[in-house]
C-alpha cells in the first residue's frame, strides 16, 4: 500500500539487517539511533554498511541521550554516510523518572525536552517521507 507508513522499533543489534537477507530489506527509510559513545557509533557504522548492502534507499540517524554539544559530531557522522541527522533526543531526567514509574514520558511529562524533541523528530520523518518521489508502478 503506497500511502501506508509502518514504524517498527527493532531491538538493538544487527540481526534485523543480517538474518536471511534482513528483516528490514524492503524498508524505504531506516532510522539508526546514535548515542555519544564509541561502541554505539561503531555499531551504527556496521548498521549503515549492512543497510547499503541490502539496498535500503534512505538511511538517516537519530541521536539519543545526547546534548547539543554532540550535534556537530552526529551531523558529520550522518553526512559522511550520505544521510541526515533527523533529530536529537536529549538526555532527560523526565525519561528516567517515567521509566522508574513504568509510565510513558509523553503522559507523565508532556512538556519535557525529550517529548518536544520526539515531536520534532516525527515531523522530520514525515517531511522526509513526503518529499520522496511518488512510486510508479
Amino acid at each position: 500500500m503506497p500511502d501506508t507508513i509502518v514504524v517498527a522499533d527493532m531491538e538493538a543489534g544487527l540481526e534485523h539487517l543480517s538474518w536471511a537477507g534482513g528483516t528490514l530489506r524492503h524498508v524505504d527509510l531506516l532510522l539508526v539511533v546514535l548515542q555519544p559513545t564509541a561502541k554505539v557509533l561503531l555499531t551504527a557504522e556496521r548498521t549503515h554498511q549492512l543497510a547499503v548492502e541490502l539496498g535500503i534507499p534512505d538511511v538517516c540517524y537519530v541521536a539519543s541521550r545526547a546534548g547539543e554539544a554532540d550535534r556537530a559530531r552526529f551531523e558529520t557522522f550522518a553526512a559522511e554516510r550520505g544521510g541526515a541527522l533527523l533529530g536529537l533526543i536529549p538526555d532527560d531526567e523526565a525519561v528516567r523518572r517515567a521509566d522508574r514509574e513504568a509510565a510513558c514520558v509523553i503522559d507523565s511529562a508532556p512538556g519535557a525536552a525529550s517529548v518536544r524533541a520526539i515531536a520534532e523528530l516525527a515531523d522530520a520523518v514525515e517531511a522526509r517521507i513526503a518529499a520522496r518521489p511518488a512510486a510508479t508502478g
